[in-house]
């Protein structure tokens, strides 16, 4: 398969490594404006991978700078870019899409959703599939300017696509490089299967103090006392409470409250070892607070509201983020309003998702 990934963060460049490994032809795209932590990776086009990925050192098709040459004859676009840049790549990207092409957002978050619209906007939805999961597939971590290493990778990939009707004939395409890959009933039942907000919030806003006298932290390791997980899991209640609200079923990947082992459902057993390995938050502003609050708790809180349901353990901890980082994460974040939805109803914004605005 020939594939563009855009985005050369730690996901991104894990997973043009390990698809390169596994014989695809990867093009893997970055930013400008990051071109210089880039530079020996669009040098070398090389990638060493070690850890729970096929390890090797990968030699990509192509790694650019110039987002036309990297969609250049690709089979398939996948976005592995923060939350924050969905709207920018998917602006970047959708003059440069072929029409019937499928493109994948990992994760989401919803992000699909924007760049759907973003395609509308530009008068090219017709026939576009749109698909989104709901985490990353990699816990990894790059080491140095073209290595990366892989902690631990999913076993249970969950994947909505919108319009709702192509659902089995992407997620099988994407079961090609990803095996691991589950359907969704649609994409918000991807986006708010991404425990990732719950998870890292609370622990990290408990944690404020130890972070930002200590030297070193770890999350997983030190980060998730009894007292902190009884937060995560009133949160997470909420998440789910507007999960059924849209009439959403199980699986839920509700935290459980009697353990620590987080990642169980979709990383498998052992995961929460590999996780204390992971090293971080080492600061407030890291994404453990200024891609999870606005992305996606903000997101659960606002949906929670179009939907009737109360959220104020969330909005707890999304007013404490924003005060502790002098920030207005409600009013950057993923909201309704932002979204150009606020005045939609539950079920136009069903209606849309499974049908994709036709």
């Amino acid at each position: 398969m020939k594939v563009a990934v855009l985005g050369a963060g730690h996901g991104g460049v894990a997973m043009s490594a390990d698809l390169t490994l596994a014989g695809h032809e990867v093009n893997l795209y970055q930013v400008p404006e990051f071109e210089e932590s880039f530079k020996k990776i669009k040098e070398t086009r090389t990638i060493e991978i070690v850890g729970a990925a096929r390890e090797g050192k990968a030699k990509l098709k192509m790694a650019t700078t110039d987002i036309s040459e990297a969609m250049e004859g690709v089979d398939y676009v996948i976005i592995v870019v923060p939350a924050f840049a969905h709207e920018s790549m998917a602006e970047l990207c959708a003059r440069y899409l072929r029409p019937g092409q499928i493109i994948f957002v990992v994760p989401g978050g919803f992000g699909s959703f924007i760049l759907y619209k973003k395609l509308l906007e530009h008068n090219r939805g017709n026939g576009f599939a749109v698909a989104e999961t709901s985490t990353l597939p990699y816990g990894a971590r790059t080491a140095g300017d073209n290595k990366v290493i892989v902690h631990i990778r999913t076993i249970n990939l969950p994947m909505g696509v919108l319009p709702t009707s192509r659902t089995l004939e992407v997620v099988e395409i994407f079961r090609k490089l990803f095996p691991e890959t589950a359907p969704c009933k649609n994409i918000l039942d991807a986006a708010l299967s991404n425990t990732n907000p719950i998870i890292h919030v609370a622990p990290t806003i408990l944690n404020t103090g130890r972070i930002e006298y200590a030297d070193d932290f770890y999350l997983y390791l030190e980060g998730m006392s009894k007292s902190v997980r009884k937060v995560q899991v009133a949160a997470d209640r909420e998440r789910v409470a507007v999960r059924k609200a849209f009439g959403l079923d199980e699986p839920h990947y509700q935290l459980d409250p009697d353990t620590n082992d987080v990642f169980k459902d979709q990383f498998g057993p052992g995961a929460l070892e590999a996780g204390q390995k992971m090293r971080g938050p080492l600061a407030m502003n890291e994404r453990y607070i200024t891609e999870d609050v606005p992305y996606g708790m903000v997101f659960y809180s606002s949906l929670g509201k179009l939907a009737g349901v109360d959220t104020p353990v969330c909005d707890s901890l999304i007013k404490l983020s924003s005060i502790i980082n002098s920030a207005d994460y409600v009013k950057e974040g993923r909201t309704t309003e932002n979204l150009g939805i606020k005045d939609w109803s539950s079920r136009q914004l069903l209606d849309f998702i499974e049908k994709g605005g036709d």
